[in-house]
């Protein structure tokens, strides 16, 4: 659910590149938002007793190890599509450089906060 990822502070460049990402996967046959599918995935390929479940991750000062791990494996993934969208012109230079800029804001700020839902798939094979 790439939809729901926050980070507080509020970072406007990165949320306008995130969206980019998400739509440069899409134009090229990938699906960011297949999670909400899972179900009738996993139903059309022939799966039974199929469940899902959301999965919430919220981090902020309760866990601030982990909320560090979290924003340093988000960098990792925004940061590994850009010389990609900056090819394929889905963003510019400018983009880019805001998106780092706010990365390092969150990452210094110490009531950071990190939200993010994800579904979790189980089924069994006929």
């Amino acid at each position: 659910m790439n939809a729901s990822f926050l980070l507080h502070p509020y970072s406007p460049i990165l949320w306008r590149y995130w969206m980019a990402f998400n739509d440069f996967q899409h134009d090229q046959g990938g699906d960011p938002f297949v999670g909400a599918k899972l179900g009738n995935l996993l139903l059309a390929g022939g799966f039974r007793d199929v469940q899902t479940q959301i999965k919430t991750l919220h981090l902020d000062n309760r866990e601030p190890g982990r909320r560090k791990t979290m924003i340093g494996f988000r960098d990792e993934v925004l940061l590994s599509a850009a010389n990609q969208l900056l090819q394929a012109g889905a963003v510019d230079a400018a983009t880019v450089d805001g998106m780092r800029r706010e990365l390092a804001q969150v990452h210094s700020n110490p009531n950071a906060a990190v939200f993010y839902l994800f579904v979790q798939a189980r089924a069994t094979v006929y």
